[in-house]
């Protein structure tokens, strides 16, 4: 049961602290996500060794140790990064080339689903990653964002669910507005659809954020996705 945090759960702390923090709630790995803090010395720390043998460490979007995070995609739609990890389509606003997607398929890059404002929300874009067969992080926060504005029907939302194309899942909640991250509950939109995926190998990475929160609630959050897992 690949339950992954991602280091954005306490977004804004130093790298180092953030991951030590949720190191001792003993996932299975902690996927490094932008917006903390460099720490010196953290890269090297990474590479050397970890808290324990068994523990899966991955990279998402623009995360950098150099800094709070590193650009992904150029104006041409060339991937700036390695590919080493998944990411977040360009912003609509960025007006970068639509090549952008067959650069991600060519590069075997992981690309997320994401909600209106960028690429990869709604039927047309969702139906069009699918169909050039890019490989897709769900994040089901991001489709309830699509389902609340209408741009995602039954039909473009069984096809997703149901692809082999899936091959990594997002976990948090919102309020159908604005992407939250907030605490995840029993009835979460697209719960046991994760934890599915979860219990086929799949990993789960929870992005809650964590900065309010304490230790007993954030083990609680872990073990909601590990029921029935």
């Amino acid at each position: 049961m690949p339950i992954v945090l991602a280091l954005s759960c306490l977004q804004g702390r130093t790298q180092e602290a953030a991951f030590d923090e949720l190191c001792a709630l003993e996932p299975d790995g902690v996927q490094l996500t932008p917006g903390n803090l460099p720490s010196p010395g953290f890269a090297a720390r990474l590479s050397s060794s970890t808290p324990s043998t068994s523990l899966h460490i991955s990279l998402h979007h623009g995360y950098t140790p150099d800094a709070l995070r590193t650009p992904v995609w150029g104006a041409g739609g060339e991937l700036l990064v390695s590919p080493d990890r998944s990411v977040h389509p360009p912003m609509t606003r960025d007006r970068v080339s639509a090549r952008w997607l067959e650069v991600a398929k060519k590069r075997g890059v992981v690309v997320e689903v994401m909600y209106p404002g960028y690429p990869l929300s709604g039927d047309a874009d969702v139906e069009r990653a699918l169909d050039v067969g890019v490989d897709l992080a769900v994040d089901v926060s991001h489709l309830y964002l699509q389902r609340c504005a209408g741009v995602l029907s039954d039909r473009v939302l069984r096809r997703l669910l149901d692809s082999e194309r899936v091959v990594e899942v997002h976990v948090s909640e919102n309020d159908g507005v604005k992407d939250s991250h907030t605490a995840l509950t029993a009835d979460c939109f697209g719960l046991a659809w994760a934890k599915d995926k979860a219990r086929a190998g799949l990993p789960v990475v929870l992005e809650s954020y964590f900065h309010k929160t304490s230790v007993d609630d954030r083990r609680r959050q872990i073990d909601l996705l590990r029921e029935a897992v």
